[in-house]
């Protein structure tokens, strides 16, 4: 039996491990953000589960994350990571090749429209985009230097 490295989690409340007995890891995830609708599923998150996890016993939750909303056509991707003092810092994850100007303006919206965010264009992804980077921080626990990471303000 393989063991669990990761966990996902949809919409925010339901979790379980990424499993390769359907799929392929990067199959399993690209079919999950294809999935994403922005009504009966628009979010979904990965992380590494720490070493000794029994999923038998309970799913662990960790502070360092990848996470994306929205629908399987127009999503963002934001990446949660610890710096060396345990401060939490966000960031949404931009495609490689841009660079901003102004406030961001494309809305991406989930969850039937309750919740919404703005971001630039290059940070708006397609659901196989997106299962590209995932599977890159499945991987390495981090978002390849070729993306941009714009941090968000935690205290609002």
């Amino acid at each position: 039996m393989t063991r669990h490295t990761h966990v996902v989690e949809s919409n925010g409340y339901s979790r379980g491990p990424l499993i390769d007995s359907v799929r392929p890891y990067p199959d399993a995830i690209r079919f999950a953000l294809n999935r994403l609708n922005g009504t009966s599923f628009w979010a979904y998150s990965l992380w590494r589960a720490p070493a000794d996890a029994d999923f038998l016993e309970d799913i662990p939750v960790s502070d360092e994350y990848m996470q994306s909303a929205g629908t399987a056509g127009a999503l963002t991707v934001e990446v949660r990571v610890l710096d060396e003092n345990g401060v939490a810092h966000q960031y949404t994850v931009g495609k490689p090749g841009e660079t901003p100007t102004g406030a961001p303006a494309e809305i991406i919206r989930w969850d039937e429209g309750r919740h919404s965010t703005a971001v630039y264009p290059h940070e708006v992804f397609t659901a196989d985009e997106a299962a590209d980077l995932f599977y890159a921080y499945f991987q390495t626990d981090e978002v390849p230097d070729s993306y941009t990471l714009r941090e968000l303000d935690l205290t609002r």
